[in-house]
């Protein structure tokens, strides 16, 4: 670890931690680890007669790379003792920039001309290691930039391919730039690098200020790439403190003005300060710009940003000067020569002006309290007013443990990241808290017959039934504990508790008519099928349909009620996979359509897809409708009511306004078979329909069919070349649809996709683009899937 020096080569060190047995003193002190690189300390006390199980206080240290030792002394006498190995006290700087800071391969002739260099040979260039190819980084930091996803404080030496947090693979010009600038300084340093390939000052400008922007792989909506340095600055320099932070852009912002240029640069470099609290932060900027030659307005508008008066932004190095072809292959990137000209530039840049910068030193990492609990075990409590993200995955304030080792990163309302010492949690006389497992490897009641809890103690347990069997059998859902006792101190473990839920299931309810078309006053029976569609029973669940008027009942099975209009049904259990009917019979009592309604208005168990009681027109799988008609015809529509019905969205069209000067075209695509037979012929139909104010003239509609099928024949003077179906159409005017069709047939089994689009029309489209492929979500294309059967 290294913590950032203050101006007088020194730096307040904390050394805290736990210890586990009667102490009177608790002393530190710092041992060189090589002649000359810093000044070792005398032995300095700590704490006197410390309690709790936690021991904190500060020595201070020189710049320099040591051993930090600590001794716990009792009646005069060393009885414990413990090291941290390497330890410095130095310089601390965050990388933020493109491609040449966070590290780049350039290919030429298919060989990587721009591999990067090794790492530090000093180990006093150090970093926070990290892979950036792990499954936690790919698949959670890259996706959401949640610092909680970046290591914490695991300190190592700059190697080749080390990695450096948050965002940095390789070495790159850094190793060597840290051996140079350690010769230089003689003190250890440690780098951050928020380096993103590709990106620019103004894209740092933008996602620092919360400006939507597109980009082909920078992230906009979790903040890249400004968040890099956003989470560096909050996880990880609270902790170490920082002296300066070195900005290397310029390549890919040649092609804005000078002025905006500046802007983006002095922006950044503001909320840097206004953001993390620093407002005098330090910010030591590169003269960059070359890519085939230098850019002026670039070069202007970083040293107008260096030049500002009291501003904090110092000169960095001139990287410009770098140009041969030997050094940048492609014309920008860094080759091994280059790197290392690149990094003695910086090293000789940093030393010309770190002097001149006031650094931010590290803060005293909070404390956190501990309380005897229950049963021999501890509560820990981190300080009241932070989030919490305990090493066991809670995130409350405190935990209460037994025997271990916990830690915890703790965030304050200003986001900034705290690492507290670690509390050991000694060994007692109590048996371990026990496990509880279930018979199906869930939580939930799947079964009438109960879920079962399993202690991982076979004897001793006690329940929070009352049951002293390794296991129980429950059958309601509720917040279910068991504890052990040692079996010959009687102590009693901690109380393992777990809540215990009902399954989701997935209901599905149809109905059906028994004819469709029915006389005045005869009757026709309707069935109502229930279907368990999950894998766990289900139950009790009440069916209720209101049935609409002038459809009376006639009967009833016995399991259903029927008042006033409102058949109700009650069922008390659906087993996994069962399907169960209710049948009514009703009379239509006048001429007309009847649409009637049922749904699930009550379930014990949540169903996954759908909420019951919630109306009828919501398309869930919980509701059914069916319609009849009279035989003799009638206008009226009879409904049932529907007075639960959930508020729904209102969809917005997204057509535009129709132009007198431009048409609509939309294409539609149907067949007369999705399912289709081998070698028997489909009829493929597509509608160009004009929603336009003007008339279409000349429409050419093209059929791309899919390898394995082929044209047969059109009556609509559509022609095959190759596997492309043309069509013209001569006029389709405004309002109106003209359709063409052609017969084709696969010629062998599997799943295939026929797609169209409108290739040209003498007149522009409102909102689409003829001709520019096949699958670009416009409404002048359509596709369809068909398989073959069996």
């Amino acid at each position: 670890m290294v913590l950032q020096r203050n101006a007088a080569n020194q730096a307040a060190v904390q050394v805290a931690g736990s210890y586990s047995q009667v102490l009177d003193v608790i002393e530190a002190r710092a041992v060189v680890r090589v002649t000359g690189q810093g000044t070792t300390t005398p032995w300095t006390t700590l704490q006197n007669n410390p309690t709790n199980g936690q021991f904190n206080g500060s020595i201070n240290v020189t710049g320099g790379w040591y051993k930090i030792q600590v001794r716990g002394l009792k009646n005069g006498s060393v009885v414990v003792s413990d090291s941290v190995e390497r330890f410095g006290v130095g310089e601390v700087f965050a990388i933020v920039g493109h491609s040449n800071a966070q590290g780049s391969s350039c290919f030429i002739n298919g060989v990587n001309q721009c591999e990067t260099i090794n790492g530090a040979s000093d180990e006093r260039v150090n970093v926070i290691a990290i892979d950036l190819n792990s499954p936690v980084y790919l698949q959670q930091y890259l996706t959401t930039a949640n610092n909680d996803y970046l290591p914490g404080l695991a300190f190592s030496q700059l190697l080749k391919l080390s990695g450096t947090s948050p965002f940095a693979q390789e070495a790159w010009l850094w190793g060597h730039m840290g051996d140079e600038l350690v010769a230089r300084l003689n003190v250890p340093i440690l780098l951050y690098n928020a380096g993103f390939g590709g990106t620019s000052i103004q894209n740092t400008y933008w996602s620092a200020y919360d400006i939507p922007f597109v980009h082909s792989f920078i992230r906009y909506s979790i903040r890249m790439p400004f968040v890099n340095l956003r989470n560096i600055m909050n996880l990880y320099v609270p902790t170490t403190g920082i002296r300066a932070v070195l900005i290397l852009h310029g390549e890919n912002d040649r092609f804005n003005p000078t002025d905006s240029t500046y802007k983006y640069y002095s922006k950044v470099i503001d909320k840097m300060r206004t953001e993390f609290n620093k407002p005098g932060l330090g910010c030591i900027v590169a003269l960059s710009s070359f890519v085939g030659g230098q850019n002026d307005n670039v070069r202007l508008a970083q040293s107008q940003v260096i030049g500002r008066p009291n501003y904090n932004a110092y000169l960095g190095p001139d990287l410009d000067v770098i140009t041969t072809t030997t050094d940048r292959p492609d014309g920008i990137h860094y080759s091994p020569t280059g790197q290392v000209k690149a990094g003695d530039l910086w090293a000789i840049a940093i030393n010309n002006v770190w002097s001149a910068i006031t650094p931010y030193a590290a803060e005293i990492q909070p404390m956190a309290s501990l309380i005897c609990a229950p049963a021999n075990q501890l509560t820990i409590s981190q300080p009241v007013g932070y989030e919490y993200n305990w090493s066991t995955g809670s995130t409350a304030g405190s935990v209460t443990v037994g025997t271990g080792a916990y830690t915890a990163r703790i965030r304050n309302t200003q986001k900034r990241i705290f690492f507290p010492p670690a509390i050991v949690v000694p060994a007692n006389v109590q048996p371990s808290s026990p496990t509880i497992t279930t018979d199906n490897g869930t939580w939930a009641i799947c079964r009438t017959t109960g879920l079962k809890l399993i202690s991982s103690f076979a004897e001793l347990n006690t329940w929070s039934t009352g049951a002293t069997s390794m296991s129980i059998i429950t059958t309601t859902p509720g917040v279910y504990s068991v504890q052990t006792k040692h079996p010959v101190y009687g102590c009693l473990s901690g109380i393992v508790s777990q809540t215990v839920s009902l399954a989701t299931v997935n209901l599905n309810l149809q109905m059906q008519a028994s004819k469709r078309v029915v006389a005045v006053n005869d009757t026709v029976s309707f069935r109502l099928f229930l279907q368990n569609k999950s894998d766990c029973d289900a139950g009790p669940v009440t069916i209720k349909s209101r049935l609409p008027a002038n459809l009376g009942v006639v009967s009833a099975d016995a399991s259903t009620t029927v008042s006033s209009g409102l058949i109700t049904s009650n069922i008390l259990t659906i087993p996994a996979g069962a399907i169960i009917n209710r049948q009514f019979i009703v009379q239509p009592g006048a001429v007309g359509y009847y649409r009637t309604a049922a749904e699930i208005t009550a379930s014990t168990n949540s169903d996954f897809n759908s909420k019951p009681n919630n109306g009828t027109g919501n398309g869930e799988d919980d509701e059914a409708v069916t319609d009849i008609r009279t035989m003799t015809y009638g206008a009226d529509l009879y409904e049932s009511p529907n007075p639960n019905q959930a508020q729904l969205p209102v969809v917005q069209s997204n057509q535009p306004t129709p132009s007198a000067t431009k048409a609509d075209l939309s294409l539609s695509m149907e067949v007369n078979q999705q399912v289709v037979t081998v070698n028997n012929p489909i009829v493929i139909t597509l509608t160009v329909k004009n929603l336009g104010g003007l008339a279409a003239t000349n429409v050419v509609v093209r059929n791309l069919i899919p390898a394995n099928m082929e044209f047969i024949e059109s009556g609509s003077g559509m022609s095959v070349n190759g596997a492309v179906v043309s069509g013209s159409i001569i006029q389709i005017a405004v309002g109106q649809s003209v359709s063409l069709k052609f017969i084709a047939r696969v010629i062998s089994a599997g799943v295939y996709t026929n797609q169209a689009q409108i290739m040209s029309s003498d007149q522009p489209d409102s909102d689409s683009t003829p001709g520019n492929g096949y699958s670009n979500g416009e409404d002048d294309q359509a596709t369809i899937l068909l398989r073959t059967a069996g």
